[in-house]
């Protein structure tokens, strides 16, 4: 059975989802729609499902169940068809809650299956989410690699969140911008999400500089008959995977007076937990890399159109068009 006070809340993470499924979503409907009223609304039933979500992946404990929770148990309701379905319910539900607010939706049953058809485009990122949440039960609470583990949950976020905005491209054509529409709120979002994923890759590369500072320092296996470290305010750092102990000794001025005493203390095995923080660096350097990208896709989409909109306007005999079609065909 899952471990509940070690699996993150997926309320937070969730809501943003929706925000952004919302936005996103209904940029694509033009004037059927309005935004800020399906984000809201999006946010409010996401939110309720990233609770939901966290009950199926953790399930039910019992009050005679003794043994401590098993973090590699996975329960019947933790399954992704379940995940997904309670998704594309989420993007339903929207639907149908905007029908109630939004003039453009006069049919509730036809906006509610629209909802669950872009909800569908937000199922990998939710997936990504749950599966980054139910990783952070790996280590222990209050260790490095548990802090590394519940950043991964916003990192995973962060980026799968940049791949949607791809969902705003055709807002960069000259028809949809005809309606005023502009992805504004999506360039934003995807500056955001590159502004998150460097801060934490940043937090992920100071907890492996940390880690691998306190493992260089001559540290040596601890046997359970050594001496207790004389220094009771002496905190152990705690890597968080695996349950060996690691001390770092020191001797007094005189060496054969004074016997050797424990100076730090490390729980954990540096191998899995070096490994863990490796990887946390390089899914950062991944998605900095991943929203790069879809800057320059963005660019392009806002390029090519404003081309094919001077282009027309040459034709019509525009001469000021035709000499700014050429400037852009030349800038590389």
């Amino acid at each position: 059975m899952a471990d509940i006070s070690r699996f993150p809340s997926l309320v937070l993470p969730f809501a943003i989802t929706g925000a952004a499924a919302g936005w996103l979503s209904a940029g694509l409907g033009g004037r059927l729609i309005t935004q800020p009223l399906a984000a809201l609304c999006a946010t409010v039933v996401a939110a309720l499902a990233g609770a939901i979500l966290k009950r199926l992946c953790v399930g039910r404990r019992y009050p005679y169940e003794l043994n401590p929770p098993d973090p590699e148990l996975r329960p019947a309701t933790d399954a992704w068809p379940l995940h997904v379905a309670v998704v594309i319910a989420t993007g339903a539900a929207t639907g149908g809650l905007a029908a109630l607010f939004i003039p453009g939706c006069r049919f509730r049953l036809q906006c509610a299956v629209g909802g669950a058809v872009f909800a569908i485009v937000f199922v990998p990122v939710c997936l990504a989410v749950i599966a980054a949440a139910r990783r952070a039960q790996r280590a222990r609470l209050g260790s490095i690699v548990a802090g590394c583990d519940r950043r991964a949950v916003w990192g995973i976020l962060a980026i799968t969140l940049a791949v949607t905005t791809a969902e705003a491209l055709p807002e960069w054509s000259p028809a949809m911008a005809g309606y005023g529409l502009t992805p504004v709120v999506a360039l934003a979002l995807l500056v955001l999400t590159g502004v998150v994923t460097l801060f934490l890759r940043r937090a992920d590369a100071a907890a492996l500089k940390r880690a691998r500072r306190e493992l260089e320092a001559g540290l040596t296996a601890r046997h359970e008959a050594d001496p207790e470290p004389e220094d009771a305010g002496l905190v152990p750092l705690d890597l968080g995977l695996g349950d060996g102990v690691l001390a770092r000794t020191a001797r007094g001025a005189a060496a054969y007076r004074d016997r050797a005493r424990t100076v730090a203390l490390v729980r954990g095995s540096p191998e899995l937990a070096l490994g863990a923080l490796q990887g946390a660096v390089r899914r950062g350097t991944v998605g900095l890399v991943v929203i790069g990208m879809m800057g320059a896709l963005h660019a392009a989409a806002a390029r090519v159109p404003a081309v094919v909109l001077y282009e027309s306007r040459c034709d019509l005999g525009d001469r000021s068009a035709c000499r700014m079609a050429q400037l852009l065909r030349r800038d590389p």
